[in-house]
């Protein structure tokens, strides 16, 4: 028997990878092929965008919200406010340096007639006024005999507390006793006078205390925390039904505090925390 050495294969016998065969290519087909891709990618893009319904676009999107806010903001106006209205734009006009042409003098009489028989139509859920609804709950405590027995107080919780500017330096002046955070001025400042608003609001970093010519407060009462701004309420319901059995400004207290500080400053610059303990103790 013959015995015959069998052959290594050589690397030249082995067929080139497709990686290598790639490598292989022109640089000029290699980006037409990049070119074509991003082509196809930027269809599929543009049909996506055409497919779209018409009410997820912004064309449809930024006007309703134009509508529906205004809709939202009339439905505060009281009837009788009618009257004020021009009185009030020309005012805040004034506040704000913007001059308007002088407006006609407008009857307002029948605007006020069909404004009522509108907000008539209105389900009750959605009307901002008070019908006696909100004593309910207080009502159906008394009719089980319940009474105010012992004194209550409230902490409100976190943001909830109206602050009011102390300031008396020049910057701030145009905010003394106002509400730089709660109600409908916090929404105009912020509008209209945001970088002040924040400069008013902000805290040292380095103290955490007031800033340099800032002074924000707590506001006081029942009224600091009652509602955010109107129609959002926080505790005024609360307090109402409580005022059914015979709760009030003897035997109820709300605690309001300046959110922004920490519990060690609140209690070195506002005394806060004494100042409750002594509360609690008094009551009778």
């Amino acid at each position: 028997m013959t015995l015959s050495k069998r052959r290594k294969p050589s690397h030249s016998d082995t067929p080139p990878s497709s990686e290598s065969s790639s490598e292989n290519l022109p640089s000029d087909d290699a980006n037409k092929a990049k070119a074509e891709k991003e082509q196809l990618a930027e269809k599929l893009k543009t049909e996506t965008l055409k497919a779209r319904a018409f009410y997820l676009k912004g064309r449809f999107l930024f006007p309703l919200g134009i509508i529906f806010g205004a809709f939202l903001a009339f439905a505060f106006i009281e009837p009788q406010d009618f009257h004020d209205l021009q009185l009030h734009v020309a005012t805040l006009a004034n506040q704000y340096d913007i001059n308007l042409p002088q407006l006609p003098e407008f009857d307002l009489s029948r605007v006020e007639v069909e404004w009522a028989r509108l907000r008539s139509t209105i389900p009750e859920v959605w009307k901002f006024n008070n019908d006696g609804r909100e004593f309910q709950v207080g009502e159906a405590i008394k009719a089980q005999g319940l009474s105010a027995e012992y004194p209550t107080v409230l902490i409100p919780g976190i943001v909830s507390t109206a602050l009011e500017s102390w300031s008396t330096e020049p910057d701030y002046r145009p905010f003394f006793r106002e509400k730089l955070w709660g109600g409908f001025n916090m929404i105009s400042q912020v509008t209209f006078n945001k970088e002040k608003w924040i400069a008013a609001m902000m805290l040292d970093p380095e103290t955490g205390l007031d800033p340099p010519g800032s002074k924000i407060r707590a506001a006081e009462g029942i009224d600091a925390a009652s509602s955010l701004i109107q129609g959002y309420w926080i505790w005024s319901k609360i307090i109402e039904n409580l005022a059914v059995v015979n709760y009030d400004t003897n035997n109820l207290y709300l605690a309001p505090y300046d959110w922004r500080v920490s519990y060690y400053n609140l209690e070195e610059r506002d005394g806060y925390f004494s100042k409750l303990k002594s509360t609690i103790e008094g009551f009778k």
